[in-house]
This record gives structure tokens, C-alpha cells and sequence, in this order.
């Protein structure tokens, strides 16, 4: 990437999760299930302890249409910002190389036992970020969700990926009405991850709301009164409402 060889790991091609992107309330979201939610969890967890500039790509072949206008989703790049950057150069590369279109060169276990002890008490974690917070320097604290380049880059210093692990990897047992979200950036509201239990029905009924009212522009992004179409549409096509 940019003349720098670089360490890429991204899930294996049997990977069963599946991920959509979308820009909504001026702001990035990653959807998925609360599966997808937990495999989330799991990778950021792995990268908070990185220590050389590896990147985790979740790329094209886990990426679905989003659930609401079923336009198309982007790659996610999760990246630990002490230990790996990616300038304007290196995410045009990086963007380039997608499909892959080598083998991978090997098989990486992440090591992710320490959150499964952090998730039985979620409290008592909190709790501690919490106190840890007001010791964070502005450096421990900033974090960057943006699209870039056909990527959606997810980047933050090993607390904050901490933090987001274990407030993801909980998702399951706090769902309202199907449903539950984390924003990433509070207060800023930049960037946030949503998940809803029937994340692929929903896909399923805006392809087909966006098909039947546009065929023939599945790729590419629609209008911001075609969107309104589909959403209309996909709300009639859904038995729950």
C-alpha cells in the first residue's frame, strides 16, 4: 500500500455474517445481525492489542445491500490507531486491491478470551472505562468513522476499541422491539452501529421494494425521493407493520 508492505487480515471466505453501510442523519452506520454484532465485537476486541500495523478488512464478500434503500454497502476497515494509519494514498490501494485477488498467506487466531471475561460483567466494565475515562489524554479519546475512498474506515486507539467491543459483543441481550444500536462517536454522533434480528429479511424487502419500483439500478445510489420511495414501498411489503 503506497509502496509499504502492509498486513491485512479479513475473515474467512466460510465467514456466515453478513454487513451493510449506510449514510443516514449525516452520519456512517454499520448494520448487521446481532451474530454480526458479536464477530464485530470479537475483531475489534483482537485489534485493541495489536502491536504491528495490521488492518482487519471486513470486505465485498460479507458486504450486503443496506436494509433500508438497498443501496450498496462498503468495505469496513477496523483499524488501532497507535499501531496503524492509512493516509488518502494507502485507502486508494487498499480500495484497489479488492476482490482479493491472491490466496490468503496464512490463518491468524485472534485471541479474544479476555472479552468473553469482560462480557459476563459488562457492569463492572463499564464502570472501570468510566473512572478510566477522566485519566484517557485526549490522545487515548479520538476516534475516526468516515468513508473513504469506497471504505468505511472505523479507526480508534486500543480503549475505544475496548469499549465498542464490549458494548457490542452485549447486544444480544438488550434488543428492544428487534432492534438495539451503539453510537461510536458520542456526543459527536459520528459513526454508529445498528443491528436489528432480522437484519436479512429487511435486505430482502428493500431489494425487492427497490427492484419493482427501479429495475435495472441496483448499483449506485438513488435520490433522496426515490429513497423515500423505497421506504414507503418496503414498509407495505413488511407482514410486522
Amino acid at each position: 500500500m503506497d509502496g509499504t508492505p502492509r498486513t491485512v487480515l479479513s475473515p474467512r471466505p466460510s465467514c456466515p455474517y453478513r454487513f451493510a453501510t449506510n449514510r443516514f442523519h449525516e452520519t456512517w452506520h454499520v448494520i448487521s445481525d446481532p451474530e454480526g454484532a458479536e464477530a464485530l465485537s470479537r475483531w475489534m476486541w483482537a485489534m485493541a492489542y495489536q502491536r504491528r500495523d495490521a488492518l482487519f478488512v471486513v470486505d465485498e464478500r460479507f458486504m450486503v445491500p443496506n436494509p433500508f434503500d438497498a443501496d450498496d454497502s462498503f468495505p469496513i476497515v477496523i483499524v488501532n490507531s497507535d499501531v496503524a494509519g492509512l493516509d488518502r494514498a494507502e485507502e486508494k490501494d487498499l480500495q484497489a486491491a479488492m476482490p482479493w485477488r491472491s490466496p490468503s498467506e496464512g490463518t491468524v487466531t485472534l485471541q479474544t478470551g479476555r472479552l468473553d471475561d469482560m462480557l459476563a460483567d459488562p457492569r463492572g466494565f463499564n464502570d472501570r472505562e468510566r473512572t478510566a475515562e477522566h485519566r484517557w489524554n485526549p490522545h487515548q479519546q479520538r476516534r475516526w468513522i468516515d468513508r473513504s475512498h469506497g471504505l468505511v474506515v472505523v479507526a480508534a486507539p486500543p480503549p475505544v476499541l475496548r469499549v465498542w467491543a464490549v458494548e457490542l459483543g452485549d447486544f444480544g441481550s438488550n434488543l428492544q422491539e428487534g432492534q438495539n444500536w451503539v453510537e461510536l462517536d458520542y456526543p459527536s454522533k459520528n459513526g454508529e452501529v445498528q443491528v436489528f434480528s432480522d437484519f436479512e429479511a429487511r435486505v430482502a424487502r428493500a431489494v425487492a421494494a427497490r427492484t419493482a419500483l427501479y429495475p435495472g439500478r441496483a448499483r449506485g445510489e438513488l435520490s433522496d425521493l426515490e429513497r423515500e420511495e423505497v421506504w414507503r414501498l418496503q414498509a407495505r411489503l413488511d407482514p410486522m407493520r
